[in-house]
């Protein structure tokens, strides 16, 4: 079958001739091109994928020796600064955490008492109460209870959850809230919950302590008055029910299971009638199958009576309403505040009342900035507003002891509490209960302090507790006399700069690798070449994967960017370095090349020689990696960076995953001629075909043409 027309409708062989067969031994043939295409397609994209891996595991050696981690980069000092440092008490010569050593540059012994720890002024302000009430007074709750028959309420303590109920009977003649104290201590115990009446009779309830969360939900559900039973109903030929005049018929029919006739109930709610109109009254009631006959009809409001009559009650029925909360008009059903909870709600009618007169915003000044807040903000849309503001204070919340805290952005004994806007300092005055000018009626202030501390008997101070002292950087943590003592660390930079050699090694070891690959042979003369779709077609999947492996070998074999690559570094890595009239090199350290050549120029390190040139010449050997000029890091960095910076050959060669190169490089613009090839060739094979089959037809045609001619005459000589 040929493929290339395989879609063209033609009509052939009515000769005899296996046209199909023909064609497509003669198109194999023309197709060697098209076949040769893809094969260089697939090739290029191998040798792409090949010199990526290199430049990953190049960009992978750069980014983690000679990248912007200044104590891992060879060329940083910070890199051959390693000290061993210890702590001590001076007296029990036990670690001591007083401070805390953030970085050592400089070796030394130092005996240091810390006095005082810096502080930052702050005033943490007193807790903000919240607490649960009701919008009925006390009065109307039991008139409720007394009518409806009883409230479900679920009280949840710091995540602990318990049930309370009260009826009627449990009020008669007493105090609803001696009831509900009662109830809170059978539950919680005592002293954890208070209930109170307030002076305009309305319930309160609080935790006891600071940092307790409560909050009040509905309980399980009432029970007395809020549904009716309708006995009966599911046994007659049609029940009707009607509410505020709109009226549900559902008609049964012989036959109907009770269960269809309860669907058809609830289906007759939907669609409710008053004359010519409509109203859905599935909203209002629920409607639910009880025993065989019986149907349970319940309110689904939680603060409305509800009246209804029925094809059974002629009298009307009242529902009372469902909601325990609402029948209370609790609006705020918890104390917990945290950082998502809007001002408006914690603060409640102080907050809003801010705003009278005023548009939607308050203009307030913290630090010497402005800020302005809003209705809507939460409290942590109010903190970010304030600590965004670049003003010499900022805010915070803890939403444990319900408390702010405002401090100085500046530590130490400069560093002032700066706000002195009037309308600011009434705002933390009366809404988040921090008093500016009267620090004491706070729960805590704290004043301004330098660290103080003595260094060898010499007193010093610092506005910080983060310390930098003779190349030594700590951390005051409390007050008391440590010993400090630091060392040069040779075994720790020895340690670092093996791991270096090994990586560079593993680097040259990969790229040589490729460079020294050959290609594999699939015979004396032939080598593997990538497959075609019809060549798979007769492999398995196991023999196309062995046939693949070896076909993208030696991809990049003698490959000249790769010898550049390593040749560059090579001649730059032993190269000596001038230091102050000497001149060092790796050799002379105990780093020297291998003696095969065609290790590709991995380094051999002799640890004991270099640990030696450290201790005897320490400095110049950290010049020798660290010169911006010709340092080992320098040279080798600008090897890297040929090959794969912004102008690098790899780069402008294979491209880089990431950057625009990836599209644009050589070998991509090279997939894509041979993209335009292939679809050019396809074409071409395409119009071949198409005239094979033309010329075949023609032939046909001919043949059918004179062998007709043929039986005409043999029929007139009698001969047929």
């Amino acid at each position: 079958m040929a493929i290339y027309t395989s879609n063209v409708n033609r009509v052939t062989g009515l000769s005899g001739i296996d046209t199909e067969s023909m064609i497509d031994k003669m198109m194999q043939a023309e197709s060697l091109k098209y076949k040769r295409l893809e094969k260089d397609k697939t090739k290029v994209t191998w040798k792409q994928e090949a010199y990526r891996e290199l430049i990953t595991a190049m960009q992978d050696f750069q980014n983690k020796w000679l990248g912007t981690n200044p104590l891992n980069n060879i060329g940083y000092n910070a890199f051959w600064n390693n000290y061993k440092t210890s702590i001590k008490d001076p007296v029990t010569g036990a670690d001591s955490n007083v401070i805390k050593i953030n970085g050592t540059s400089n070796s030394g012994k130092y005996d240091i008492e810390v006095i005082q720890k810096a502080e930052t002024a702050s005033i943490t302000g007193n807790e903000i109460s919240t607490n649960i009430s009701t919008g009925q007074t006390v009065d109307d709750i039991k008139k409720k209870i007394e009518k409806y028959g009883d409230i479900s309420l679920k009280f949840s303590l710091d995540g602990q959850t318990k049930e309370i109920k009260i009826k009627s009977s449990d009020i008669s003649g007493r105090n609803l809230e001696d009831v509900f104290q009662e109830k809170l201590n059978e539950q919680f115990g005592s002293s954890r919950v208070t209930v109170e009446k307030d002076d305009g009779g309305k319930l309160v309830f609080e935790p006891v302590g600071s940092g307790h969360n409560l909050s009040i939900g509905e309980g399980s559900g009432r029970t007395e008055g809020v549904s009716f039973t309708e006995s009966g109903a599911l046994s007659r030929n049609e029940y009707s029910i009607t509410i505020d005049g709109f009226t549900a018929t559902a008609k049964f029919e012989e036959g109907d299971t009770t269960d269809q006739k309860l669907e058809k109930i609830q289906k007759a709610l939907k669609e409710a009638t008053k004359g010519e109109e409509k109203k859905d009254l599935s909203s209002l009631i629920t409607i639910s199958k009880e025993g065989e006959n019986d149907i349970v009809i319940k309110n689904n409001s939680a603060n409305a009576e509800l009246t209804y009559t029925s094809s059974i009650t002629s009298e009307g029925k009242t529902l009372f309403p469902t909601g325990s909360l609402t029948l209370m008009d609790v609006t705020n059903s918890t104390n917990s505040i945290s950082l998502d909870s809007k001002l408006s709600n914690v603060f409640g009618e102080k907050f809003n009342e801010l705003f009278s007169g005023v548009e939607d915003e308050l203009n307030l000044n913290f630090g010497g900035k402005d800020v302005t807040i809003t209705k809507d903000d939460t409290i942590q849309t109010f903190i970010n507003r304030v600590n965004s503001s670049d003003g010499n204070v900022k805010i915070s919340f803890n939403e444990v002891t319900n408390r702010f805290k405002v401090e100085s952005t500046q530590s130490g004994a400069n560093g002032n509490v700066n706000i002195n806007d009037e309308k600011t300092k009434d705002f933390l005055k009366n809404i988040i209960n921090i008093d500016v000018d009267n620090k004491g009626n706070n729960s805590s202030y704290i004043d301004g302090k330098d660290a103080i501390f003595k260094v060898d008997g010499i007193e010093t101070t610092r506005p910080s507790n983060d310390v930098s002292m003779n190349g030594i950087n700590f951390t005051i943590n409390g007050t008391g006399k440590v010993t400090i003592e630091s060392s040069s660390d040779v075994d720790g930079t020895v340690k670092k700069v093996k791991e270096f050699i090994d990586d560079y090694n593993k680097l040259i070891e990969k790229v040589n690798d490729a460079y020294l690959e050959n290609r594999a042979k699939s015979g004396k003369y032939e080598y593997y070449e990538p497959l075609t779709d019809d060549e798979k077609k007769a492999m398995s999947e196991d023999e196309i994967k062995k046939w693949e492996e070896q076909a993208k070998q030696g991809l990049l074999y003698k490959d000249e960017h790769l010898g550049k690559f390593m040749s560059g570094l090579r001649s730059n890595i032993y190269k000596s370095v001038d230091i102050g009239g000497k001149s060092i090199s790796l050799y002379e350290i105990g780093i020297t090349g291998t003696s095969d050549y065609n290790d590709g120029g991995k380094l051999q390190f002799d640890e004991e020689k270099f640990k030696k040139a450290l201790q005897e010449r320490g400095d110049e050997v950290r010049q020798l990696f660290t010169n911006s000029e010709n340092g080992i890091a320098a040279n080798i960095k600008k090897q890297v960076d040929n090959a794969i910076g912004s102008k690098g050959y790899l780069r402008k060669k294979a491209g880089i995953k990431g950057t625009t190169s990836v599209a644009n490089n050589d070998l991509s613009k090279e997939l894509e001629d041979i993209t335009k090839r292939l679809a050019d060739e396809r074409e071409r094979l395409y119009n071949k075909e198409m005239q094979y089959f033309q010329m075949f037809a023609m032939m046909e045609a001919a043949m059918n043409k004179q062998n007709s001619q043929m039986g005409m005459l043999l029929g007139m000589t009698g001969t047929a």
